[in-house]
């Protein structure tokens, strides 16, 4: 079963990695995860959704041209913060999950 969750989480686990790790820039980061998360079917967790659709959310509000950006938006560092934060949790929901099978 925790084998299962792993590869459901995957894509999003390689996404989030690699961004907060500074291997793809953020505008790659931004566009792919909306990409991922607007045409994922698949069935989550409560907890699972909420880390997933809050990141998507911070995505959502995420704006590169500090020109354009209000004080509802993330800058780079806020939403690699965010991402981070999403990574830890997903990776807890994980190692429990892995407890518990």
């Amino acid at each position: 079963m925790a084998k299962l969750k792993v590869q459901k989480l995957s894509p999003y686990l390689e996404l989030i990695e690699a961004f907060v790790l500074r291997r793809i820039p953020a505008a790659e980061f931004e566009r792919e995860y909306l990409q991922l998360f607007k045409n994922d079917v698949s069935t989550w967790t409560e907890q699972e959704y909420e880390v997933l659709n809050d990141l998507f959310s911070d995505v959502d509000s995420f704006c590169a041209d500090p020109r354009l950006r209000d004080s509802n938006d993330l800058d780079e560092g806020q939403l690699r913060s965010s991402a981070d934060t999403a990574l830890e949790r997903l990776n807890e929901n994980d190692n429990s999950l892995g407890e518990n099978a």
